[in-house]
């Protein structure tokens, strides 16, 4: 679509096709695109490893030189996003697509992991086995795709292992010049329970922090993030803050039209092995924990470590602390919650909101009335 302009993003301002050629261009700055955990060959977008140099040696620094240009005399933050798991190629553009503009309009330069799994492929025929309440859980399921597909991600030759390469390199041969923030959606906490660790592994000592680390509706195991991002809070994450529904809204959210509840519920009751695996973004599983009461600061006789915010919150909720999302699928595009988000990266109000009535990407592949059957 021709724009007339020279903004590069004007071609993302009436959403994305990932059909058109100059969409993916203008995105490709922002997003790295994986399969399975590898810097993706195929597909909708590929990401070669030149285009992963090209973020750091070329499209951030301009970024940063821009900003200078207009006055801002301070570290530039750079946000990596990663979605939720069941979201196909596509979907995670269109996501990126939606938010990229926005990031760069409030200073932020936005690195999207566009991680296709494989989940969104068979999860229609997991549909039927909810109807009967049949567990998927175990090796070879789909759940456990996207467990494999983050782990991948993060190991020496995944794509994800790539970018946090050039993270250290960057911030070792750029001291100052930014910070460096995470934020993930759903299964998006998985991932990043791998990335963030591999990152402060790679930088050591004098390597880079998160200044935040923020989850939103998190479908992370709390074994898996006891044994993988706890241990860095205050030792490689600077602040960790949760966003996710209290446990009356996951009950009154449904899944499918079929599944009654939130997909949390059903990802905890019947795609873990062993199923019923407590959820670090259900209420009931936090407050079950004597470690997460204290982490969170839930426990009155223990110091905070890092914070929750149970949506949707109360209508006088300071800046930072709301989030009206009530359904697992829409935090990623609730007003609230996402300029919670950015208000915390920046640490202040965010100058530019984030734009109302969006849908959610997250939810593009579920089905949207009562009359769909598996």
């Amino acid at each position: 679509m021709s724009t007339g302009t020279t903004d590069p993003l004007a071609s993302l301002h009436d959403g994305v096709d990932p059909d058109d050629p100059q969409d993916l261009a203008a995105l490709r700055p922002y997003v790295v695109n994986l399969t399975r955990g590898l810097l993706s060959t195929d597909g909708v977008m590929q990401t070669p490893i030149e285009d992963v140099d090209a973020i750091f040696d070329e499209h951030l620094p301009r970024f940063i030189a821009d900003r200078a240009a207009q006055g801002w005399d301070g570290p530039v933050p750079v946000v990596f996003w990663a979605h939720g798991g069941i979201v196909s190629e596509s979907a995670g553009l269109r996501i990126a697509g939606q938010q990229v503009p926005w990031w760069r309009d409030n200073g932020c330069y936005p690195i999207h992991f566009v991680w296709e799994t494989g989940l969104s492929d068979t999860l229609l025929s997991v549909a039927s086995l909810i109807r009967s309440m049949q567990p998927t859980g175990g090796r070879g399921a789909p759940w456990w795709s996207v467990k494999v597909s983050a782990q991948v991600a993060s190991r020496p030759g995944g794509g994800a292992y790539a970018v946090a390469q050039r993270l250290v390199r960057f911030c070792a041969e750029n001291p100052g010049r930014i910070t460096v923030h995470a934020a993930g959606h759903s299964a998006g906490a998985i991932f990043h329970s791998r990335f963030v660790p591999a990152v402060v592994a790679l930088g050591g000592s004098s390597g880079p922090t998160f200044g935040t680390l923020q989850l939103l509706a998190p479908a992370l195991r709390v074994d898996d993030f006891s044994s993988t991002l706890l241990p860095l809070v205050g030792a490689g994450v600077d602040s960790l803050v949760l966003y996710t529904m209290t446990d009356a809204a996951e009950q009154a959210d449904s899944c499918f039209r079929v599944y009654r509840r939130s997909l949390l519920y059903l990802v905890s009751e019947l795609f873990e092995d062993p199923t019923d695996s407590p959820l670090l973004g259900m209420e009931v599983a936090i407050r079950a924990s004597r470690e997460l009461l204290a982490t969170f600061g839930l426990d009155p006789a223990e110091q905070r470590a890092a914070e929750v915010v149970w949506s949707p919150t109360p209508p006088d909720a300071p800046p930072g602390r709301r989030s009206m999302a009530v359904s697992h699928g829409g935090f990623d595009n609730d007003v609230d919650t996402m300029n919670s988000v950015a208000g915390r990266i920046l640490g202040r109000a965010v100058a530019t909101g984030f734009p109302p009535g969006r849908a959610s990407a997250s939810r593009l592949l579920l089905p949207r009335d009562d009359s769909w059957t598996p």
